[in-house]
């Protein structure tokens, strides 16, 4: 079983095509098949947010640390604080990233699908989206 160091990892910075605002992703791990696996701690700047997507699988999100938003198409986005895990089902569109004043970290999994299809990308979130009461 091979240990991945830290050291053998760099910080990359989110898309421009997929989140607004400064993101941080630190992959975790990108599994090899059979195992179709993908984990990274996201770090979210104030106000930065992923753009809409689904996963075909599903995805898990804990929360690590500060202070977050997630948004379900059709809903009014919820407030996530460390510790809390929220359970994305397959194929439903949604956005998360940080609340607008505070950072927030969380960690990102998800599987790929058995034709290895990942994340489906959308729009980018509006600033009238973005800043609906919670």
């Amino acid at each position: 079983m091979p240990v991945i160091r830290a050291a053998d990892r760099t910080t990359k910075q989110g898309a421009a095509e997929t989140f607004s605002g400064t993101v941080f992703q630190d992959e975790v791990v990108v599994g090899t098949a059979p195992s179709r696996m993908r984990a990274s701690v996201v770090s979210f700047t104030p106000g930065a947010r992923t753009a809409w997507h689904a996963h075909p699988v599903g995805q898990t999100l804990y929360c690590l640390s500060g202070v977050g938003r997630i948004c379900f198409e059709g809903e009014k986005p919820q407030v996530l604080n460390p510790g809390d895990t929220v359970v994305i089902p397959p194929n439903v569109q949604h956005w998360h990233g940080a609340a607008p004043d505070r950072l927030f970290a969380h960690l990102a999994m998800s599987e790929n699908s058995d034709s290895g299809a990942g994340t489906s990308w959308g729009k980018h979130v509006t600033d009238v989206e973005y800043k609906q009461p919670v």
